[in-house]
């Protein structure tokens, strides 16, 4: 029994990499205040001895805590693959945000933090901090309605490993590195129905503070979960980032497409 759902856990299906938006109103939200921790946890591991050992590794987890009027989301996800001494993917992020609920206001403020990378797009390294200002537009049980918008500063280190040969100039081997205070907007929808189908939709907006309509980069993010039990569930997931001035030669719209079992806390 162990070993089927170990088989389970490790069916997914992805394609592609979600750029520098990172979709974090996926992440969970704790809609009925009667539950104090939500959380989901999405693990893969595959090991194959071929020439040489071929090892693959993906966790995505995120949790929520709501303590009286405090509530405090973290999520990281990690993305590994080696073959024999090569190192030939590496990607992950880590998130954390914190926000105080006001009963009577229908706003707070959700200040963050966020650690990204992406090897093989040739993200080296990403930070960036910042602090929304959150409406609750529509707030119960089983459903919520949110939108946010607030400034975030960010750095960026670029090389040209996700680039194509045929775009690379031979005598680029210099990093580039950007810093930017951008304007960030959200608004998402959440839905639970008959406590079996989790919806989660989400668009991003960001721009430079300074240019806020000159070269904004958009996203969404769609998913669907059906709960197989009360812990485990069936999600498929779309992501999408267009970027029309990106730091490096690279595509300007990205795909993330995953099937996948996972962990309901």
């Amino acid at each position: 029994m162990l070993k089927f759902y170990t088989l389970i856990l490790m069916l997914f299906i992805s394609y592609a990499s979600i750029g520098q938006i990172l979709h974090y109103e996926n992440f969970a939200v704790i809609l009925d205040t009667n539950k104090h921790v939500k959380g989901n946890i999405v693990p893969s591991f595959q090991f194959q001895n071929l020439k040489e050992d071929l090892i693959k590794f993906e966790n995505t987890a995120d949790f929520s805590v709501l303590l009286g009027h405090n509530a405090l989301t973290v999520a990281n996800k990690v993305e590994f693959s080696r073959f024999g001494d090569e190192t030939f993917e590496s990607g992950g992020y880590f998130y954390a945000e914190y926000r105080r609920i006001q009963d009577t206001l229908p706003f707070a403020l959700e200040p963050y933090l966020q650690a990204h990378w992406n090897e093989v797009r040739g993200l080296n390294r990403k930070y960036a901090t910042g602090v929304n200002l959150r409406w609750r537009v529509l707030y119960k049980k089983n459903v919520g309605v949110f939108a946010g918008i607030g400034p975030f500063y960010e750095f960026e280190e670029w090389d040209y490993r996700g680039v194509p040969d045929s775009d690379v100039s031979s005598n680029i081997t210099n990093s580039i590195t950007t810093e930017l205070i951008r304007m960030g907007s959200y608004i998402s929808y959440k839905q639970t129905i008959a406590e079996k189908f989790i919806l989660d939709f989400s668009i991003y907006y960001q721009d430079d503070i300074q240019n806020l309509f000159d070269t904004p980069r958009a996203g969404s993010s769609s998913r669907a979960t059906y709960k197989l039990t009360r812990y485990l569930g069936l999600t498929l997931l779309y992501q999408n980032m267009y970027d029309p001035s990106p730091v490096v030669p690279i595509d300007k719209l990205y795909h993330n497409v995953k099937f996948s079992f996972s962990i309901n806390i």
